[in-house]
């Protein structure tokens, strides 16, 4: 795969796509169940957009399940942005109350593959000329939740791999959902009776993806590292 300079990526960006001002929004107050992601379009040209809220049901083995929920409104869901333009998108929680368990949402901002320019000599005057291009999206997270809500992580169980290294399924009974990687929790191996914290290295290439409340989420520790003997446990534990 050719890798793309984080230099080039934002050439790219600023050259193609349309951008999410904010990735993460938090709805956790009686007060406020409403919200706004700002949209922008740092190009020269117009771009068309498609905006969608998309409620997370499941993450297992690193793949996002998205459904459609009544509970949340947004508007507008379809537009064009002008040169240098940014929009305001109002989303609205449309429960009565505060979910007990949290609920998590994708936010996408989505370049259509629509030409909005007037620069194409073949199409009527008036019209908008279609052609297909490169698309961008954005995705960002809206999270609703009760203020006291919390993740309770536990590794329920590991599994060697043949070609080296274990798996380990996370399970999550708390009300909040977490990601479960070094910079929030540490990780212990308890190896012939003696206890080891994991390292950076031991993670090498791991995707850890949000695990939802009352989920459960598999992942793979292919490069992880432990002394010779019997891997009797795994657990985590959140960092102060």
């Amino acid at each position: 795969m050719k890798k793309i300079s984080l230099f080039a990526l934002l050439t790219l960006n600023m050259l193609f796509a349309v951008t999410l001002v904010q990735l993460t929004e938090t709805m956790d107050s009686k007060k406020q169940k409403n919200t706004t992601f700002k949209i922008n379009n740092p190009t020269g040209e117009p771009v068309a957009v498609d905006f969608s809220v998309l409620k997370l049901t499941d993450t297992d083995n690193n793949k996002e399940q998205r459904e459609i929920s009544p509970n949340v409104s947004y508007y507008p869901s379809q537009f064009v942005l002008m040169p240098n333009e940014t929009k305001n998108v109002r989303v609205k929680y449309i429960g009565t109350d505060l979910p007990a368990t949290e609920e998590v949402y994708r936010v996408i901002a989505k370049e259509l593959d629509v030409d909005v320019s007037e620069k194409n000599s073949t199409a009527p005057k008036g019209k908008i000329s279609a052609s297909i291009k490169m698309r961008f999206s954005y995705e960002g997270l809206l999270f609703v939740k009760r203020a006291d809500a919390k993740p309770n992580l536990a590794i329920e169980s590991f599994e060697k791999l043949p070609k080296g290294g274990i798996s380990i399924l996370i399970s999550n009974s708390g009300n909040a959902s977490d990601v479960p990687n070094m910079a929030l929790y540490n990780f212990f191996a308890k190896v012939d009776g003696k206890e080891y914290m994991l390292q950076e290295k031991d993670f090498a290439n791991a995707e850890f993806r949000r695990v939802l409340p009352n989920k459960k989420n598999t992942f793979f520790l292919k490069h992880i590292a432990l002394p010779k003997g019997n891997l009797e446990s795994i657990r985590i534990e959140k960092k102060l």
